[in-house]
């Protein structure tokens, strides 16, 4: 792990968990924030992933930024927040846990997008959650 990716964007998540890409790895792509990027990755861990971590304990994170490459690769959307620097794909473990976390995100935190995915299952295994400083937050739920 290079001195960049140990640096800490907050308290409890470094550059490299909001980084690391099997999918990058796989196909041997640098995935590497430039200062913007990395400015609202900072910005992420501050106003959701932290707050988050307060009031659920450990949050694991299995997507974070995504170069535009990495992003077409993984098949995301063309102009996902990810490639920003903004979102945050976070592990459910559980239903009720991924529910309150769902909940906790939409009554008390300023976010732009969040959503429960896959989108309509009964048992969503990951939740997907943004955050910008670019405009006002547009607190969409799916």
């Amino acid at each position: 792990m290079t001195k960049q990716e140990k640096l800490h964007l907050s308290d409890h998540f470094t550059l490299y968990e909001l980084t690391r890409s099997g999918t990058a790895i796989d196909h041997d792509l640098p995935n590497v924030p430039n200062l913007q990027q990395e400015q609202a990755l900072r910005n992420l861990a501050l106003n959701i992933l932290e707050p988050l971590r307060r009031q659920f304990g450990p949050v694991i994170v299995s997507s974070g930024f995504r170069t535009r490459q990495v992003n077409r690769l993984v098949g995301g959307a063309p102009a996902s927040q990810h490639t920003r620097g903004e979102a945050a794909d976070i592990v459910i473990n559980n239903t009720d846990r991924g529910l309150r976390m769902y909940s906790f995100i939409k009554t008390r935190l300023d976010f732009d997008q969040l959503i429960l995915e896959p989108i309509g299952s009964p048992t969503p295994r990951w939740l997907h959650v943004s955050y910008t400083t670019r405009r006002k937050n547009r607190q969409m739920t799916l």
